[in-house]
């Protein structure tokens, strides 16, 4: 029985040896567990260019491996080309993850403020444009007027005779009517005729609209065909803040 004894205590003796030594280096108890924070996987630094090399190849493997399932839709081709596909897309997610993150953390870097996604936010925004929009308008109106072309005998111009009829009331412009068929219209009985203008300022069809500042001699195009008084008034501002 001893020498039984002896021998299992000869045959355990390293793993006893081994495992008081980690002990000793080790918290005892319980509740201890190994800290693997500190196991870093070490990342792999590439460069923009070697980053576009290999997005690049990945790009083309895709496009094979889908060209090859389309081909030959086997079992096989369609699975490789899917995982192949998966792959992607969740390395998709993890970016747009990390984008998410970054935006939170750095707002400003984010179009929140300029461009709010939230039905209220949209709401607020659009009514901020709204203000804005109508500041530019009266600012304009003091030393613009808008120039219509029409055509007394076409339906379109006499429609669009009430548009700009509105938009004038609305934002307080003063608006002068040319004729280019020397039919005139209800909403302007004190139009003009064409007498070459429409020439000079290569009017092409009717109804055509153009704001002129007779101060400092410059013509601006702001809309043709049917248009409504909403797209008046945001064409005059893109003509007036474009390239802010």
């Amino acid at each position: 029985m001893n020498k039984f004894l002896f021998l299992i205590l000869v045959a355990y003796a390293p793993f006893l040896r081994a495992s008081s030594s980690w002990y000793e280096g080790k918290l005892e108890g319980w509740y201890y567990f190994e800290d693997r924070a500190s196991e870093v996987e070490e990342k792999v630094q590439l460069t923009p260019e070697q980053a576009e090399g290999i997005l690049q190849a990945e790009k083309r493997n895709l496009a094979q491996l889908l060209a090859l399932a389309l081909i030959v839709p086997t079992s096989e081709n369609v699975e490789q080309y899917m995982r192949e596909q998966k792959k992607w897309i969740d390395q998709s997610g993890r970016f747009a993850g990390e984008w998410g993150k970054l935006i939170l953390e750095h707002p400003l870097m984010g179009e929140f403020f300029k461009n709010p996604t939230t039905s209220y936010g949209i709401l607020a925004k659009r009514e901020s444009d709204l203000q804005k929009r109508k500041i530019l308008l009266a600012k304009l109106a003091k030393d613009h007027f808008l120039l219509f072309f029409f055509q007394g005998g076409d339906l379109f111009s006499r429609k669009a005779a009430e548009v700009v009829k509105l938009f004038a009331d609305l934002n307080q412009w003063k608006v002068k009517a040319v004729s280019l068929d020397g039919l005139g219209l209800s909403e302007y009985p004190d139009f003009e005729l064409d007498k070459g203008i429409s020439a000079v300022m290569g009017v092409k069809a009717s109804p055509s609209l153009f704001v002129v500042n007779p101060f400092e001699n410059t013509v601006v195009p702001v809309g043709a065909g049917l248009v409504t008084v909403t797209d008046i008034e945001e064409n005059i501002e893109i003509q007036w803040t474009q390239g802010d």
